[in-house]
């Protein structure tokens, strides 16, 4: 609509004067608050005018009420009787305005109107904080989970130190406001017991720490579009979806529940209930995909798609990339008659380290030609090499008789070189750890003196 506009509004129970203050200065501006909501609250334009605005809590308000209840109703009507009209409500907060000078203050008993703020906070802020906070938290292990199988992999994606971040800000903050609203609570009931009233709260800290929460939030999305859009990084949205997700189906339940004027507490009782069912289910869904599909995006480069058989009865859609990688099988091995080769390059960058994979594959056949995979890794931290060099050096359980075995450095004139066995018989994968870098070299067969040299000056070490 023309005439309105929406505004983030950071609400808490517990700073219902900051939200006196700033609708009474709307107001001042010609914006009049029509409509709450979680985040964004609807204000019609109008000419300025000079308002007082009076936030007060009604427990028995719920947004999964059908209908206002007849004690709200009454309640409404005492604060009309007052000089008070009613703009909206939130749950159980209820937002009434004034144009009078001074009009009657219709609460007077501040110690019923703390008791009010705590039951409603109970009802409704302190569950809603709980359940997010363990959505946050499930999510987080989900990704310990993911980083504990192959920290590289997790420390090298962008995404995931990203989705992250933004889980564990959120877990911070909400505990922060949870703790603030309890570290109010003592403040207020030591002020009441002292003849006063509810305890101001602390502006300068909320500002600060709302104001860097938000330039947090809307920072990742700004890098989250700027990834979907130039890095294909949609894998993400996995995990970025599932708030919305949540939401939706919480407020459509609702919704419909009170269409069909259930009534309050069964409403919650179904409406949290599936809540919960949908948050484990989508977890799951998400732990199957990663498992299925891991993190991998397309990388960008040109392909070529062909059909190749997989047995006599299949056929099976193939890319053939044809990226420029530094070290071939041609190189190695000299010049290969064959079409169908495979020239992958991937790479990734994160703050902790960078990973650049290279693949030379062919399809699968009897007399495929030879193949060949090398990961360059860069880290940042001494820590974070020590843990890429415990990673690739440890063996799964399930593989037996098959081990890593140090080589000499001098071959490729690294500090430490290693050399996979299987039983007592070499195979062609290395890890060589420089100062700086760790290279992992995948080849069929053990290199030769002549292969090092190759590998040496096309790799630059």
């Amino acid at each position: 609509m023309k005439g309105t506009t929406k505004r983030i509004i950071n609400f808490r129970f517990d700073r219902y004067e900051d939200t006196e203050n700033k609708l009474k200065k709307l107001a001042a501006k010609g914006l009049f608050l029509e409509e709450c909501g979680s985040l964004l609250w609807t204000f019609r334009k109008g000419e300025p005018k000079k308002l007082k605005y009076t936030v007060t809590y009604f427990s028995e308000g719920s947004v999964f009420n059908p209908d206002i209840t007849d004690n709200q109703q009454t309640y409404f009507d005492y604060a009309k009787a007052a000089g008070w009209n009613f703009v909206t409500q939130l749950n159980q907060m209820q937002i009434f305005c004034s144009e009078a000078d001074n009009p009657i203050p219709f609460e007077t008993d501040e110690k019923e109107k703390f008791n009010n703020i705590k039951r409603c906070m109970k009802k409704s802020f302190i569950p809603s904080m709980f359940m997010i906070i363990l959505i946050f938290i499930l999510n987080m292990f989900l990704q310990f989970n993911s980083f504990q199988r192959d920290p590289i992999d997790f420390l090298s994606d962008t995404s995931r130190l990203f989705s992250v971040s933004m889980m564990l800000v959120g877990t911070i903050y909400l505990m922060y406001s949870l703790l603030d609203y309890f570290a109010w609570c003592k403040r207020s009931e030591r002020s009441i017991a002292n003849g006063g009233g509810c305890a101001e709260s602390n502006n300068t800290i909320h500002k600060i720490v709302d104001t860097l929460f938000m330039i947090f939030i809307f920072g990742f999305a700004g890098y989250i579009l700027f990834h979907i859009a130039f890095e294909t990084g949609w894998i993400i949205l996995l995990f970025i979806a599932q708030m919305p997700i949540l939401t939706f189906v919480f407020l459509t339940s609702i919704k419909y529940l009170k269409r069909k004027k259930v009534s309050a507490v069964k409403n919650k009782v179904i409406s949290v209930t599936l809540l919960t069912i949908v948050t484990f289910a989508y977890i799951a869904f998400i732990m199957i995909f990663v498992m299925k599909f891991g993190f991998n995006t397309d990388n960008g480069s040109d392909y070529r798609t062909v059909s190749w058989p997989v047995n006599a009865a299949h056929n099976r859609e193939y890319k053939l990339y044809n990226d420029d990688i530094p070290l071939t099988c041609e190189d190695l091995y000299g010049e290969i008659d064959y079409d169908y080769y495979s020239y992958e390059e991937k790479k990734d960058s994160t703050l902790f380290l960078s990973k650049s994979v290279y693949r030379q594959d062919s399809l699968p056949a009897k007399n495929s030609p030879p193949e060949i995979e090398y990961e360059i890794l860069e880290t940042q931290f001494d820590f974070i090499y020590q843990l890429s060099k415990e990673h690739l050096l440890k063996i799964p359980e399930w593989r037996d008789n098959t081990g890593f075995e140090s080589v000499d450095n001098e071959a490729f004139g690294t500090k430490e070189a290693y050399q996979r066995y299987y039983v007592d018989n070499p195979t062609g994968e290395y890890i060589l750890l420089f100062d700086n870098k760790i290279i992992v070299l995948n080849m069929e067969k053990p290199v030769t003196a002549e292969q090092v040299k190759i590998i040496k000056e096309k790799l630059q070490i």
